[in-house]
């Protein structure tokens, strides 16, 4: 709209002779200024029509009716009325009055989504592994629309978060679609795994097998590919539903055939400085090794340190977990697979509790608490922390409910108290005794069958720290005995293994806390 600017006209009384008056104009002067209205930045969407409209003025600021020339790179009459071109960018808008001169700038942004499309259309992943699909959204004349899109697997298995990161299921298709204002689509995953290979890490040969659940680099003779990777992927599946959960991450195991080549590789490809006991090692976020000639089962093994990954990704860097309820969770889901554990893990601490040889958990909180601790008892700690760990997860109510308060954040004592409605410091007061009920006598004997060879395993407990104890064990046809010392807990394991004939076998134990006996089937 063209502005009218008023003329001014004054009376100016002339001291003339006669008394004669004249009358004068003061009219504008020439252009001095100039700038667009709106001078504000312009918004708007591809093919509108706009009007801009100019200010000019001279020296004194008054209002100066001359026209200025309209120019763009977008159409634009000589009345200044701007129309936004079809595709989206910023534009720019100039009024000029011969040198003067004044810009605006215009942003034409895109509409509202027509198409979507979601990239990669396919894709081809190994079980447990994650793919990042992205959405692209376009406006009806092709420009590019920034979208928030919303995800689901809407056929076949696997999962896809708010971010567009699919985890695939163990195996077959997936549909993903994708939702942006109404407007969907899919893509498919088709989650197989690969032919075996042979990879050089860290100057070892490895032959690396496609699990359900992981990759499995294998290390030295002997080891049969099928039986490896068949247990772990019941380990993974066992621990997701012990804690009630699936891991982020498909994952990385290294198997080592012997315990020297464990320890080769754990420097050299893992740049981890190896210890005389250990038979396994975990790297977040989905990293572990196994000495598959390790003392335990590898199933044990397996499931220790992939239990240890879970309560990793569950605190996030969020919280610190303690290093007796980070071992303890791993010990305890050992159990199933190996009862020999269960059975020490419950009298040995019931003997540590007699004799008041319990640790306070304060002490072994920290990771150089735990590992001073361990040097000073032996594995006998991991054992003890399994039982601490099965009270805690028993008041919780599960491994789940517990490892959800830590990942929200909260320390031990305050998750601990969240998820079973007692407070943390009465769990400690009480953990003396709940660790004296574990056995109905003392001193006693308690045994079980080992699930890996079917050997008989006994547990001698009640008896002082670190003494000497007789043993002697016999039936009608065979017999023997031997001296033995209890560890720090007052507690002595003894194995019938394979030497022994079947049959079933009177022990007796003789010590400072007095005598036990028990009939142990071999």
């Amino acid at each position: 709209m063209r502005k009218v600017v008023p003329i001014v006209v004054v009376c100016v009384t002339l001291a003339l002779a006669g008394g004669i008056y004249a009358w004068s104009e003061i009219v504008p002067g020439p252009p001095m200024s100039i700038a667009i209205v709106p001078g504000d930045e312009l918004v708007i969407p591809p093919t509108t029509q706009f009007q801009f409209a100019s200010d000019v003025r001279d020296a004194r600021n008054r209002v100066v009716g001359t026209k200025p020339a309209w120019t763009s790179e977008a159409p634009i009459d000589d009345r200044g009325l701007f129309t936004a071109p079809d595709r989206a960018g910023v534009y720019y808008v100039q009024a000029a009055i011969g040198e003067l001169a004044a810009t605006a700038k215009i942003t034409v942004k895109p509409g509202a989504p027509r198409t979507v499309r979601v990239l990669p259309a396919t894709a081809s992943l190994k079980p447990r592994d994650t793919v990042a699909f992205s959405a692209s959204a376009f406006d009806e004349w092709g420009n590019s629309v920034p979208v928030t899109p919303t995800w689901r697997v809407t056929a076949g298995g696997g999962a896809i978060d708010e971010q567009g990161i699919f985890t695939a299921g163990v195996s077959g298709v997936s549909t993903i679609t994708m939702d942006v204002e109404g407007i969907a689509t899919s893509a498919t995953a088709t989650a197989q795994c690969v032919p075996p290979r042979t990879e050089m890490a860290g100057g070892l040969t490895f032959t690396v097998v496609c699990g359900a659940y992981a990759d499995v680099w294998l290390n030295g003779k002997g080891l049969d590919a099928a039986s490896v990777t068949t247990t772990i992927d019941q380990a993974v599946v066992a621990v997701e539903a012990a804690v009630g959960r699936s891991l982020r991450h498909r994952l990385n195991v290294n198997v080592f055939a012997t315990k020297a080549a464990f320890d080769i590789g754990l420097k050299q490809v893992l740049r981890v400085e190896p210890t005389p006991l250990e038979e396994g090692v975990f790297i977040p976020p989905a990293i572990v090794a196994i000495d598959w000639s390790g003392a335990d089962i590898p199933e044990a093994i397996a499931r220790h340190e992939i239990t240890h990954l879970f309560v990793d990704e569950a605190a996030g860097r969020r919280v610190a977990v303690p290093f007796w309820l980070h071992e303890g969770l791993a010990t305890l889901n050992e159990f199933p697979v190996s009862a020999d554990t269960a059975l020490i893990s419950r009298y040995c601490t019931a003997s540590a509790a007699n004799v008041n040889q319990m640790p306070a958990l304060s002490s072994i909180a920290t990771g150089a608490g735990w590992r001073a601790y361990v040097n000073d008892v032996g594995v006998i700690a991991y054992y003890f922390a399994a039982q601490v760990a099965s009270f805690v997860v028993a008041d919780a109510v599960s491994q789940s409910n517990l490892l959800d308060k830590i990942g929200g954040g909260l320390p031990i004592e305050s998750a601990y108290s969240a998820a079973s409605g007692r407070p943390f410091e009465t769990f400690v007061s009480q953990l003396g005794d709940r660790a004296v009920a574990l056995a109905d006598r003392y001193p006693g004997i308690a045994s079980t069958s080992r699930q890996s060879d079917g050997a008989t395993v006994y547990v001698a407990y009640g008896q002082p720290s670190e003494t000497g104890i007789s043993v002697n064990i016999s039936n009608a046809r065979f017999g023997g005995s031997n001296s033995a010392t209890t560890n720090h807990y007052g507690c002595a394991i003894g194995l019938l293994g394979n030497s022994w004939p079947r049959g079933t076998y009177l022990v007796t134990v003789n010590g400072p806390a007095g005598r036990a006996t028990a009939n142990l089937v071999r």
